[in-house]
């Protein structure tokens, strides 16, 4: 089974909650994955620049955190910074919907074992990422 919860930090909006199930279902399925369990908090700049430093020792804001845990079924907690998704879309052109998409799968994807901390690894991700998004948007 595909367990998603979708949650927001003080004074933040969640995610769509419906959108965000449809997307980890379709990457899941994509994916062959049968359980998994993934929670999403939508936070913002000042929340996700603390996560970085406390957690990464990176002192800088980022669109999303993935923290999978290591044992049995993938299941993860994912952070996407609001205001850093609103300024990406802007900044590529998509819509706040899209981007929420890319960042949503990128999450997903993290938490399947893809990585993207070398250049190999990440055209991997990137590429199966963007065939997702493209895929999501179509269906929408």
């Amino acid at each position: 089974m595909i367990s998603v919860e979708n949650a927001a930090a003080a004074g933040q909006r969640a995610l769509p909650g419906p959108a965000v199930r449809r997307i980890v279902a379709y990457v899941c399925a994509a994916e062959r994955v049968r359980a998994a369990h993934f929670s999403f908090v939508a936070v913002d700049d000042r929340m996700m620049r603390t996560i970085n430093r406390k957690f990464l020792r990176h002192d800088y804001v980022t669109d999303i955190l993935t923290f999978p845990m290591e044992e049995g079924e993938p299941v993860a907690e994912i952070y996407i910074n609001r205001q850093q998704l609103r300024r990406q879309a802007a900044e590529h052109g998509v819509t706040v919907t899209n981007e929420m998409v890319r960042l949503v799968v990128h999450g997903v994807l993290h938490t399947l074992g893809y990585d993207d901390t070398t250049p190999g690894a990440k055209r991997v991700m990137d590429r199966r990422q963007e065939r997702y998004v493209a895929a999501l948007d179509r269906k929408r």
